[in-house]
């Protein structure tokens, strides 16, 4: 009887412990699933983003381009908040540059902030390339609204 007693009680800690460990298991496949999905949807609202901030490079429009990064914003290193950055966008597109050409490469993080690596050039209103190289983007989202909050760029070497 004690024998009986003590394989029942073997029997239903494996049966506990397998359920436990088969369910954990599948509950990390659909996280990870889960983030998969989430990441290609989040690349494609930033790919989104992008083409809107080479449309309003393309139309001259600062005040657009301004309003794409959250207020308290920065360009690394030197230019702090979305009213400088602003005036920024203003000079060089007085200076002919309103082309420009983004393609992400790396994009991390999660629904709410997300690091961008990425490639790019600037270029003149004629198609001549002011400036090529890498960025670094760091997004926020702010009221459903994907904004820059840090942005910085590292120009091409110069041959």
């Amino acid at each position: 009887m004690r024998k009986l007693k003590s394989n029942i009680t073997q029997f239903g800690l494996i049966l506990i412990i397998s359920i436990f460990t088969f369910g954990c298991e599948q509950k990390k496949e659909n996280n990870k699933l889960n983030v998969d999905i989430d990441i290609k949807i989040l690349e494609k609202e930033i790919e989104s983003r992008l083409r809107e901030y080479e449309r309003h490079l393309k139309n001259g429009d600062s005040v657009s381009l301004g309003n794409m990064y959250m207020k308290n914003a920065e360009i690394i290193p030197s230019t702090i908040g979305r009213e400088n950055i602003t005036k920024v966008f203003g000079s060089y597109i007085r200076h002919g540059i309103t082309g420009s050409s983004f393609k992400t490469n790396y994009l991390w993080g999660n629904d709410q902030l997300l690091v961008e690596d990425g490639t790019g050039t600037w270029s003149y209103k004629n198609g001549e390339v002011a400036d090529s190289g890498r960025y670094l983007l760091v997004w926020k989202k702010d009221k459903e609204e994907w904004k820059i909050l840090r942005d910085t760029w590292f120009p091409d070497k110069k041959k």
